[in-house]
């Protein structure tokens, strides 16, 4: 064989290589979508709950989302930094890590995930799907996981003949 073949060989090598990592990295991209889904119905019902209590604003925090989320990776405390330790169905380190550091990236098997940059990775995309929702404002607190979002109060829908009454009436005692 000659160099040339070689290095041929060596390019085709790479290229599978790189489509079954991009397969891999395919599987969390999948299951990302759905965890961001149901953290972003989890979220209308805690602003629903709000707006039950007559507020129009809710400041929520996506980590605590993600705790109550079933198939959502588990973290473990090791020497005081919490890691993945499971990944759920369809999820796993290499999966993420492809996913998220890109195809020429190298995982190594057994490498250690912050939970952390897990989250750091989705809340991005998370806060986006939010911003869907047609909030007056909505944005992400600087240095924590929460978000926060402001709706419209209702507008009163007296009629402006019987504001204007009652105010010449409270003028006049």
């Amino acid at each position: 064989m000659s160099f040339a073949q070689n290095l041929t060989k060596i390019v085709a090598s790479k290229k599978a290589e790189l489509g079954d990592r991009e397969k891999i990295a395919k599987r969390w991209t999948e299951k990302e979508e759905q965890l961001i889904e149901t953290a972003v119905d989890m979220f209308k019902q805690r602003c629903m709950k709000e707006a039950e209590q007559q507020k129009c604003e809710a400041t929520i925090s996506f980590e605590v989302i993600t705790r109550e989320i079933e198939d959502f990776p588990r973290r473990i405390l090791t020497d005081s930094t919490y890691f993945v330790d499971a990944w759920g169905e369809g999820g796993s380190a290499e999966s993420w890590f492809y996913a998220t550091r890109g195809l020429n990236s190298t995982y190594t098997e057994g490498q250690p995930i912050l939970f952390a940059e897990v989250l750091q990775a989705m809340l991005p995309k998370f806060v986006e799907k939010v911003k869907e929702l047609g909030f007056h404002q909505c944005n992400h607190e600087a240095g924590t996981w929460k978000v926060h979002v402001v709706w419209n109060p209702p507008e009163d829908k007296e009629p402006e003949k019987k504001k204007k009454k009652r105010r010449s009436r409270s003028r006049s005692r």
